[in-house]
């Protein structure tokens, strides 16, 4: 577990719409909270992708909206 499955000089799979998630994360956590519309801005993600992830992340516990804005839920459901 926590192994990277990689070949011989070859590069390593990576989730695509996982980093994207990640990058959203992590313009919430710097901006203190943003629209969907800022977040596409900083990440340069699209933002029909932008609010797509939003739902999902939200929906699994990790953002929260206030308003117009989204950001990192209080309580993270993060394995301790």
């Amino acid at each position: 577990m926590g192994t990277e499955h990689t070949h011989k000089d070859s590069a390593p799979t990576l989730i695509g719409s996982v980093q994207r998630a990640l990058r959203l994360v992590e313009a919430m956590h710097a901006e203190g909270g943003a629209t969907a519309k800022r977040l596409s801005r900083l990440t340069g993600i699209p933002l029909p992708t932008v609010y797509h992830l939003l739902r999902t992340l939200s929906h699994e516990g990790y953002v929260q909206r206030e308003g117009g804005a989204f950001r990192l839920a209080d309580d993270l459901p993060l394995a301790s």
